[in-house]
């Protein structure tokens, strides 16, 4: 039974989060967000459901990202847009279909090496995004040969780019970081990590990823209940996420999560799409 209250809580937080450090354009029936700073953001059906979108409609939106020279991407939630996929599947989109879960009651597991991180580590910020970008390179949960020199190659770039702005989110807790590091070698650095962006008393646990070469160690669930542990002790009361897969999934389930919906990410072919708050 899908829960319209829970997902109406959601699309606000959907729509209020991006706003910290983006610009909202509204294109017809969208809300496209353009990002003043830091990772590119993307379009989302308007807050108010103003009208149903067309093909049409999501070509317009297109152009525009395509003229930003940004990502040319939606993502929505079926149950609460359910037309939006066929639209975008004639407008040319993939469509890829994520479970969306939320926390249901305290988390459950331990932090292991898992920890928040403070806006005076820098280094450590750095390392772990650059970690989780390589691990989102290698998507899916197994194991691969990806370690800390190819996280280090990635340092400076992308996700990975840590600037002023990122600092002073994380110290006006915007955004709350965390990391992760190797149980036998924790002067590797940072193999993973993951953040949250609370919004009142709303927060969308995103971007947990581990170097392929530390995965199946229990590091991804660690940093989710590392995460939302915080959460809760910050006073939210809805945690959520969305997870790649049903293997992926399948990790915040074990650290007590749900799926209680399904989130939608489309992207022209060869356009690129993937998007971090």
């Amino acid at each position: 039974m899908v829960d319209h209250a829970l997902l109406n809580r959601l699309e606000t937080y959907y729509d209020a989060v991006p706003r910290g450090r983006a610009d909202p354009e509204d294109i017809g029936p969208f809300t496209l967000f353009v990002a003043r700073t830091g990772w590119p953001y993307y379009a989302r059906p308007r807050l108010d459901g103003v009208a149903s979108a067309s093909a049409a409609d999501v070509r317009l939106v297109l152009e525009r990202q395509r003229e930003l020279k940004v990502p040319q991407s939606f993502e929505w939630v079926v149950e609460t847009t359910p037309g939006l996929e066929a639209v975008a599947v004639e407008a040319g989109l993939t469509v890829e279909r994520c479970p969306l879960l939320v926390l249901d009651g305290d988390p459950r597991g331990d932090a292991g090496t898992a920890r928040m991180l403070g806006p005076g580590e820098v280094r450590d910020l750095a390392l772990s995004r650059a970690a989780i970008s390589v691990g989102f390179g290698a998507s899916g949960t197994a194991g691969g040969a990806e370690g800390v020199a190819e996280r280090d190659a990635a340092l400076g770039e992308g996700f990975a780019v840590v600037d002023e702005t990122a600092v002073k989110r994380l110290a006006e807790r915007a955004i709350r970081a965390a990391a992760c590091y190797a149980v036998e070698q924790p002067d590797l650095g940072p193999v993973g990590g993951g953040s949250h962006s609370p919004v009142g008393e709303v927060t969308e646990i995103a971007g947990v990823g581990v170097l392929p070469a530390f995965r199946r160690r229990g590091l991804a669930a660690a940093v989710t209940y590392v995460l939302a542990r915080d959460a809760l002790d910050g006073g939210v009361t809805t945690v959520f996420c969305s997870a790649q897969s049903r293997d992926v999934s399948r990790i915040y389930e074990r650290v007590g999560f749900r799926v209680v919906a399904t989130a939608c990410i489309a992207s022209l072919p060869g356009a690129g799409g993937d998007s971090a708050g």
